[in-house]
This record gives structure tokens, sequence and C-alpha cells, in this order.
């Protein structure tokens, strides 16, 4: 189950296993994003990094207030759900090679060895990871690698926050359920999860603080930078970036316009910081279709 939940965490932001990535906002805080709604209401969006350090320093006066304002909080999926015996068994069905199938024969013998050394920076072993399926080595990887460079699940703003709503009778809702999510791992040819895998290995290698720059431009508000950094992590994985990114974006800024825009509730959206940053992110899909914005 932690294994899980450290997996759900990075799942809702998937392209943080490669590398991820906010015009620059004036204040050194995470940037924020308001609509004001016709009936006076609001709809606020913020940034959430799944994965951080111990500490609240992400708690702003304007999510403060954003927070407060809200009847509903709304995240990307129910990371409880994922302890079902139903999600269980389907994980495990999902996670693991047909017999005979290892990395060691989907992978070329430098794909291998730079799987290799990403593992043992990670803490982990290459021989344990040789019966997963590609998306579900890659993402435990990634996660494992944070965890050593000390980021926590636990410690992510949307868990915070969720944790915090429940507790204070808020509405909470989702954007997506646990299996949809991973489904979106599981669908991707075999192609695109080797892509996907060994684009992660050599970020790990290649710019082993990657994460802490996200963190970096995260907390000052950057979304210029963290659009770089999305672009260039998934540059190498393309069927990756239009399934975990730009068709999920599309999903969530149509529900946004379809529903929540048009009922009489306050809304706090909290989604990865990646899917708020660059031209096909859910602010610039609102924009595009006529929706005022306020905010980088």
């Amino acid at each position: 189950m932690r294994l899980m939940r450290r997996l759900a965490a990075l799942a809702g932001a998937a392209a943080l296993a490669a590398s991820c990535a906010f015009a620059a906002a004036k204040k050194e805080e995470p940037a924020i994003w308001t609509i004001q709604k016709p009936n006076g209401t609001t709809i606020t969006l913020f940034g959430s990094v799944h994965l951080l350090p111990e500490g609240d320093a992400w708690r702003t006066k304007a999510l403060t207030d954003a927070y407060a304002a809200a009847d509903v909080i709304v995240l990307e999926t129910d990371v409880g759900e994922l302890s079902t015996r139903e999600m269980r068994t389907y994980l495990s069905k999902h996670s693991l090679n047909a017999p005979g199938v290892t990395l060691t024969r989907l992978l070329s013998a430098e794909d291998k060895a730079t799987l290799t050394k990403a593992a043992d920076a990670a803490g982990l072993s290459f021989s344990a990871m040789d019966g997963l399926k590609p998306w579900f080595a890659a993402l435990q990887l990634s996660v494992s690698y944070a965890v050593t460079q000390g980021f926590h699940p636990d410690q992510g703003v949307d868990k915070a926050l969720e944790s915090e709503g429940r507790a204070d009778g808020k509405a909470i809702a989702y954007f997506e359920k646990a299996r949809e999510q991973l489904d979106m791992f599981i669908d991707l040819p075999d192609e695109e999860q080797l892509a996907f895998l060994v684009l992660g290995a050599k970020e790990i290698l290649e710019r082993p603080d990657e994460l802490k720059s996200l963190i970096g431009a995260w907390a000052r508000g950057d979304v210029a930078a963290i659009d770089e950094l999305m672009n260039r992590g998934l540059d190498g994985s393309p069927g990756v970036a239009k399934a975990l990114l730009e068709d999920r974006n599309a999903r969530w800024a149509t529900v946004i316009r379809t529903f929540f825009l048009k009922d009489r509730n306050s809304y706090l959206i909290v989604v990865g910081a990646g899917h708020l940053a660059g031209d096909d992110s859910v602010i610039a899909m609102l924009r595009d279709a006529g929706v005022e914005v306020e905010g980088p």
C-alpha cells in the first residue's frame, strides 16, 4: 500500500516522472489563477507539486483565501480508490510482464545499462524491476528516486488540502477515477512505455537535480520555467505528453466550462503544476474558449 500511495502521487503528475515543470509572477510565490463567475462566486486554480519536502511554505495568503471561500475542492483523482481489493487486483494484473517477457529482453544493451545505473541511484536494483511492465517500472523508478532526494508523497499540496477539506466539511470532487488514471499508462503502446522508462532513467543520470529545479520554479511562480522544463522532459515521448497532459487538460477545461462555470459554487481546483503551464495547459484552453482567467 505504501508503494501504491507513492505511485498514485506521481501518476497525478506523470510529467514529473521524466522531468516537470509555470509568464513569471510578480511575487516570489506559487502562481494562482482566478475566474470571476457572473453570479459572484469564483473558480481558483492552483498548481500542486505531488512530492514535496516537509513544510508548508506554499500556503500563501491568496491560496488561504481561496480555500476559505471554496465550497468544493477539486483534485485530479481519488487516491484512496487504490486501496480497494478491486484496484489492487487490477494493478497487479497490469503491472507485470507476461511470463518470459522481461525488461532485459525489451531493452537494448545500452538502455539496460542506463536503467541499471538509474536504478542504483534510486536505491533499487535492476533485477527487482526486470519483470515489471515498462510504465510501472518508470513510475517506481521516478518515485523511488524522488524519495531518496528528500521528497515525500505525504507532503504533496493536493493531499494536504484534501485532508483539510474533509475535516472542514467541504465537498471534494475529482476529475478522474483512479482506474482512468492508471489506464493512461497501461494503454500506452509498448514503444511509448519503453521510451518513457528510458527517458526517466536518463533524466536521473543527466539532470539529477531536475526535481529540485521544478520545486524552485514552482515556489517562485515561474510559469515559463515550468513550461520549459516540461517540454524538455517530454520531448522524447510525445505519446506520453499527449495522453498524460494535452488530452487530460482538454477534458478538464471542458468540465470547468460546462459545469463549474454554470452553478453557484465557488471552487478551488488543485492539479499538478504542469497542467497549468504552456500553450496546451488548462489555463490556455480556457482562455482560447473565451473564459477570462486572471493570473500569469
